[in-house]
């Protein structure tokens, strides 16, 4: 497969690292005695397997069958394959090498929605390129200028679909107009999509050679302590990003614990009406106390609250060693706070009712 034509210049003159090269090669071999490893102690003493083959149909089919569009049937009219799918150490790495894949340092811009997940920054910041901040418009926050990103022509936009740290829904013709508009990738990060009622990107992936979509085992999945993110894109992108990822990150251990958690599915998806039902109830409560102003209307896992005495909270907060984060520095007076089991929900709401100290008088304050 040719290397895609995005990608920048230096990776024209590279091939595969020979680990990886060896592993895709059309040739079979029934005995590897190229790797120098210890060949009595065990499982673990073999490299990871690196082709993933059966865990990414595995995936496949599962992610298949959450939230469908209407037009989707069953025999799989994604076109997706398990050579569309490369399993990264967390969706971290997943946004590292898609910037030193295919944005050239010191010369690159990347747009991203403002606020969002400040790691999209960080990274492109840390790779010498160019940030542009798109402001997230309207009530819910969901779209953005399509326009003003034209005009940039970036590399790649970012998107987080739901958005972190509002919890909000993006447009989902949004996407679709930016990938017909822009020649660059639109990257779309589905970490918290299995906690909404969301159509993935993933079902226009056939359409449209130039979007990504990003998805992690850390949140919904429960594994945040095994590592494992996955990209999802055009088979040339997957490709290509194989030349710059550093090879056996998937541990034999991690794919064996990911394995496990897709082939016993009940408990996850129970967990996740469990957190939906539970962050629902919270809001409905949140909503009556004087402290809140404002709730952002969540579709994942947490919900961000604008406070009416920011400090007095997080100092309550503080005294009852309740850990939120600090949004204040993207929405004046927010904070994101996380759904934990119902002994830490009742116990967060316990401080929130302290610091309002009554109810309001008009039990309808604004939920956005």
């Amino acid at each position: 497969m040719l290397i895609h034509k995005k990608t920048r210049p230096i990776l024209s003159s590279l091939s595969l690292p020979s680990p990886i090269k060896k592993y895709f090669s059309p040739d079979k071999w029934d005995i590897d005695l190229s790797s120098n490893t210890n060949p009595h102690l065990g499982h673990f003493a073999e490299y990871p397997d690196v082709q993933h083959t059966q865990l990414k149909e595995i995936y496949l089919d599962r992610i298949l069958s959450i939230n469908p569009p209407a037009s989707f049937k069953k025999d799989n009219s994604s076109g997706l394959s398990p050579d569309n799918l490369l399993f990264t150490v967390g969706s971290m790495e997943g946004l590292d090498l898609l910037l030193r894949t295919f944005a050239e340092p010191n010369t690159d811009v990347i747009c991203i929605g403002h606020p969002t997940f400040p790691a999209y920054e960080h990274w492109a910041l840390i790779h010498t390129l160019k940030v542009k901040k798109i402001p997230l418009l309207g009530e819910d926050l969901n779209t953005l200028s399509i326009e003003d990103i034209v005009k940039i022509n970036p590399k790649m936009v970012f998107l987080c679909n739901p958005n972190n740290p509002t919890g909000t829904k993006l447009d989902p013709k949004l996407i679709e107009t930016l990938c017909e508009s822009l020649d660059g990738f639109v990257v779309v990060d589905e970490a918290y999509i299995e906690f909404s009622d969301i159509s993935s990107s993933i079902f226009n992936l056939n359409k449209y050679s130039n979007l990504i979509v990003l998805r992690t085992f850390s949140k919904a999945w429960g594994l945040a302590g095994v590592r494992c993110g996955v990209i999802i894109s055009d088979k040339s992108v997957i490709h290509a990003l194989r030349h710059v990822q550093l090879p056996f990150g998937f541990s034999s251990f991690s794919q064996a614990k990911v394995r496990e958690r897709l082939f016993d599915t009940e408990e996850t998806f129970l967990s996740w009406k469990r957190i939906e039902k539970n962050r629902d109830e919270l809001i409905a409560t949140l909503l009556t106390l004087k402290e809140v102003i404002k709730i952002f209307k969540s579709h994942t896992n947490f919900i961000m609250l604008v406070l009416k005495d920011f400090r007095k909270v997080m100092g309550l907060l503080k005294k009852h060693k309740i850990l939120v984060l600090d949004c204040s520095s993207s929405i004046p007076n927010s904070i994101r706070v996380s759904l934990g089991n119902e002994k830490q929900n009742m116990k967060f709401l316990e401080v929130m009712r302290e610091a309002s100290g009554s109810l309001k008088e008009d039990p309808r304050p604004m939920l956005i």
